[in-house]
């Protein structure tokens, strides 16, 4: 199953790196092209060629992923972890590739022992979690430390201000997700692993965002959040459901 994973994901970026770039980098940069010296139409086709290149190549390591052994594996997740730090630094988090990178390295590096990474991803979970619904608490009882970036904005004004009593309702349900992660870490019981399947749900979703203020595909920048939102917020997520992910693997293993 990791390595139909590893090599889904490596498909998807070259279809989204071809497809995407060609209609909005390569055209608009050909658009405005200036005088070259091999010529204008001679770089065209070199770039164009060089772009595409990478994407025959991703489906080349896709089909090379179905038929790896664990060496082979391990060397394919490092190489795709390595790609998703240098996509998430940088685009500064902008660019989704980093994220599929992420998905495929997880599949390739801790899939086949999905035991020992759920384990892993059990104490990574508890402690972000915690960590934030402590945050959250903090909040609701007045603390103003880290709360101007921790809401969305829109032409200089907040997006929404929540109220006290949600800001404690959020803390508990993360708290609850902290606990959850460390149960089904521990004792992998039935009604665990399925929610964690869902804890794997929710915290993709919040990765590809609201396709406005957060997330993978928001369409404001340049504010305090969504730069957060880009370095912190979204990848934090990204790692939670894939932790979840393997918890509720784990479990059903």
């Amino acid at each position: 199953m990791s390595q139909w994973i590893v090599a889904a994901s490596l498909v998807a970026l070259a279809a989204l790196h071809s497809s995407l770039g060609e209609r909005h980098l390569l055209r608009p940069l050909f658009a405005q092209m200036p005088a070259m010296p091999v010529g204008r139409g001679f770089a065209r086709r070199t770039l164009r060629f060089a772009w595409h290149l990478t994407s025959l190549l991703w489906v080349g390591l896709a089909a090379l992923a179905l038929r790896a052994d664990r060496t082979d594996e391990l060397i394919i997740g490092a190489v795709m972890a390595l790609s998703a730090a240098l996509a998430l630094w940088g685009s500064r988090g902008r660019h989704f590739a980093w994220a599929l990178f992420f998905a495929g390295a997880v599949a390739a590096l801790v899939g086949p022992s999905v035991a020992q990474g759920a384990r892993i991803a059990s104490v990574v979970a508890s402690v972000a979690l915690g960590s934030v619904a402590l945050l959250h608490v903090g909040w609701a009882l007045g603390l103003r430390w880290g709360i101007d970036v921790a809401i969305p904005s829109v032409d200089g004004r907040r997006a929404f201000s929540p109220p006290r009593w949600l800001t404690l309702l959020v803390a508990l349900g993360l708290a609850a997700g902290s606990a959850l992660a460390w149960r089904a870490g521990t004792d992998g019981s039935r009604w665990a692993v399925g929610l964690c399947a869902l804890g794997a749900v929710v915290f993709a979703l919040r990765t590809l965002g609201d396709f406005r203020t957060a997330g993978l595909f928001k369409r404001v920048h340049g504010t305090p959040f969504a730069r957060w939102d880009d370095a912190l917020f979204t990848p934090l997520c990204a790692v939670l459901s894939a932790c979840f992910a393997l918890l509720s693997a784990g479990g059903a293993s």
